[in-house]
């Protein structure tokens, strides 16, 4: 290892400690960074890498779980679209330590864990009392997507990662012994799967994040059948549209998708029509039996046979993409000149490349939450925020990918759950919110509301993420874990709003006009101290679920600041 990567790797920690990101403590710090260099291909949202931090109490020696089916990740079973068939299932378990070596404990835990873990005839409530909720959780995600594609024969890998700030060519020969016997524990319980054990270090996490994406990329073109300022409608050889579409790893630049309503659905019938089309070079131009991709680029231009492209998303023909991307890494593949239809549209207006992503997304049924990022509402929101430089992600990864600050990130669900913890006065249900509420068109539009002040979203997002900065400063004081923030951060938010308004029974429009200077920490800290008490009376597991302990802080809220109308907040809980 080079003596200077620890060096860069601690003075991009020391930055992201400094703003705070996910929070101060530079244990919590590394770890995140860890799971975010790690999983960079997968191109992973801060919520997404947050389901799978499941750091803490009873973690049984894991510090990240994250699943995924067909490269995209497992978080509801519910609004998940299911590959019918050729699925692959892959697990990373993670153990990342801020040490500048590999130590035998956090292995020694592993093996400990991986017996019940892997033993999916055990039940969980066997198991309740020795592991934590969220890697329960992911236990019983790992073990539903197993059995619900059992039929499909999924392709399983299963992949253990110790990340630390040490020389990962410098391991222990008893540690590398412990986890080959790590190894031996999934073979015993699972006989066609792919396990590895993989060590990484301050070089290896330096190489990581220093690999930038290529939004600007040229595709060898066969014919241009248009050409204007507008864009292209071109044909590119099949084996040349699928290096366009791969990475210098041979991986699939996934985030080339972000403006994608679907993910890959894996092998449907119409996915296996495409792919038995492709092996079929005998059958009619592949591209007068396909539809083709389209590509939003805010400038094209052709040179000779090459068309550049710059700041590329591929909003429509996922799974052409995917299908040709697998079809040329396969054994089965034979180069030919048979060519896939390409439309590159230019537009650099964000309502146009909404439309168009509206458009070629909305010909075939598509789950209404995939289309919402172009909702007024939602473009509202982000326009606005963005004057006062908060980044909000309607669409997934849009700011993260052309460079803004994650530190003023704001996603839907971050602010649904500041909606609902602070208008709808139900913070205990904003403490446990999934995205699958967008699914529906009544409870998208209670927390999306059309007719709420546009400033309101503004002092939702200040209120929430003041409330953070005292909890991490709490957090961080007594370690009390990397989800407590989460639990929290609602109950405080809607009590400081109650406190500054001086009554429960406001509504959106006064939170709009509400003097954002009084939102100081003093408030804050208030707060806290009364939320700290309440919480020592309370049913010791999940208070921050329960409507009563809502309740009885808002109640004593009401004594101790002289909030008026606490009786709004009883009649609406009962």
């Amino acid at each position: 290892m080079a003596k200077n990567d620890t060096i860069l790797l601690d003075g991009i920690l020391a930055q992201r400690v400094q703003d705070s990101l996910p929070s101060a403590d530079k244990g919590e710090v590394f770890e995140y960074f860890a799971f975010e260099q790690l999983l960079k291909d997968y191109d992973l949202s801060r919520d997404e890498i947050d389901h799978g931090w499941v750091d803490g109490r009873n973690d049984g020696g894991i510090d990240g779980l994250y699943l995924f089916i067909n490269g995209s990740l497992l978080t509801d079973p519910l609004t998940f679209a299911w590959p019918r068939s050729g699925a692959v299932i892959e697990l990373y378990v993670i153990t990342a330590k801020h040490h500048d070596t590999y130590e035998m404990r956090p292995i020694d835990s592993l093996c400990a864990t991986a017996q019940e873990f892997f033993d999916l005839a055990i039940d969980r409530k066997d198991v309740q009392a020795s592991y934590a909720n969220k890697v329960l959780h992911i236990r019983a995600l790992f073990a539903h997507a197993y059995q619900r594609l059992a039929a499909a024969r999924p392709v399983l890998s299963i992949n253990f990662v110790y990340i630390s700030r040490g020389d990962s060519q410098n391991v222990a020969e008893n540690i590398i012994n412990r986890t080959n016997q790590l190894l031996g524990i999934v073979r015993d319980s699972f006989s066609c799967a792919t396990s590895t054990f993989e060590f990484i270090g301050a070089s290896e996490l330096i190489a990581i994040y220093r690999k930038e994406k290529a939004f600007s990329i040229t595709l060898p073109v066969s014919e241009s059948l248009t050409s204007a300022e507008s864009g292209y409608v071109v044909l590119t050889k099949i084996d040349d549209y699928a290096t366009f579409v791969t990475d210098d790893s041979g991986k699939l630049r996934r985030y080339l998708f972000d403006s994608n309503v679907r993910d890959f659905l894996g092998y449907t019938q119409i996915n296996l029509d495409i792919l038995e089309t492709l092996k079929d070079t005998t059958a009619a131009e592949f591209w007068w039996l396909n539809n083709g991709v389209t590509i939003l680029t805010t400038s094209a231009r052709m040179i000779g046979k090459t068309l550049h492209l710059e700041n590329i998303q591929i909003v429509n023909g996922l799974q052409t993409t995917e299908t040709i991307f697998e079809y040329c890494n396969s054994t089965d593949h034979t180069s030919s000149n048979r060519c896939v239809l390409v439309k590159a549209i230019v537009s650099t207006q964000a309502s146009h490349r909404d439309q168009i992503i509206m458009a070629t997304n909305n010909q075939n049924v598509v789950d209404t939450a995939g289309l919402r990022a172009t909702d007024k509402v939602q473009r509202d929101i982000e326009e606005y925020l963005e004057r006062y430089s908060w980044y909000y992600e309607r669409r997934k990864n849009y700011y993260k990918n052309v460079g803004k600050p994650p530190a003023r990130f704001v996603t839907p669900l971050y602010l649904a759950a500041a909606f609902t913890a602070i208008i709808l006065k139900r913070p205990h249900e904003a403490a446990r919110m999934k995205s699958r509420f967008m699914r529906k068109e009544p409870s998208y539009r209670r927390i999306f509301p059309e007719d709420v002040p546009i400033h309101c979203w503004l002092v939702l997002t200040e209120t929430f993420k003041k409330a953070e900065h005292m909890l991490q400063a709490l957090e961080n004081k007594k370690q009390r874990g990397n989800h407590f923030v989460a639990k929290r951060r609602g109950l405080v938010a809607f009590l400081a709003i109650a406190k500054v308004l001086g009554r429960f029974s406001y509504n959106a429009q006064a939170v709009a006009g509400l003097d954002e200077a009084l939102l100081t920490d003093d408030l804050f800290s208030s707060i806290w101290q009364l939320v700290d008490r309440e919480t020592k009376y309370a049913p010791p597991r999940k208070t921050e679920r329960r409507a009563n302990f809502t309740i009885a802080c808002a109640e004593a809220a009401a004594i101790e600041f002289d909030i008026e109308h606490i009786q709004s907040i009883e009649s609406a809980e009962g």
